[in-house]
């Protein structure tokens, strides 16, 4: 399955290969398609799941707009955590299980600071409304590239050239 979509968008890379390497721009390819996936997922809950304004789950009542949002993370983060681990940083010798913490607490890490940044911005713009929205991609843009050097020097970190492995502790 990795070489499919790595050919798929290797097909799509020719035009880019002048600014961009390889690893990126899968990168940024993956990161899109994910990013769509949530997007559709979330315009297809709003619209087609949830009908009322209200959504009762039986021991929590939620906004019918934060319940669709439930449902793009729900189906948007282990997307992006299986392209990432199996499609992108497959180098990486750390255990499964220490990358899913480090890639589920950046998520948490990019969901409070997009909400804080957004919040701010558009407090201060609000007078602006074209800056307001330009303010949106200014964070997307931002969260991404802090969510590349998460994932590429924490997240999924290869070992280095030359560095012995740890001794074992007894």
């Amino acid at each position: 399955m990795r070489k499919v979509i790595l050919a798929f968008i290797d097909f799509f890379y020719p035009p880019f290969k002048s600014f961009i390497s390889a690893h990126n721009f899968r990168y940024l390819a993956t990161g899109g398609g994910t990013l769509l996936l949530g997007i559709l997922s979330y315009y297809f809950a709003y619209f087609f799941i949830f009908k009322t304004s209200e959504v009762n789950f039986g021991i929590i009542v939620l906004q019918r707009e934060t319940a669709s949002l439930l449902v793009d993370y729900a189906i948007a983060i282990p997307t992006s955590f299986l392209l990432n681990k199996y499609v992108i940083f497959t180098h990486s010798e750390l255990k499964g299980r220490v990358q899913l913490f480090r890639f589920l607490n950046l998520q948490f890490i990019n969901i409070l600071a997009n909400y804080v940044l957004l919040k701010f911005l558009l407090e201060l713009l609000r007078d602006y409304p074209t800056l307001a929205m330009l303010s949106r991609i200014a964070v997307s843009v931002l969260m991404a590239l802090f969510s590349y050097l998460y994932q590429h020097y924490f997240t999924f970190s290869v070992k280095k050239l030359g560095q012995s492995p740890k001794s074992p502790k007894h």
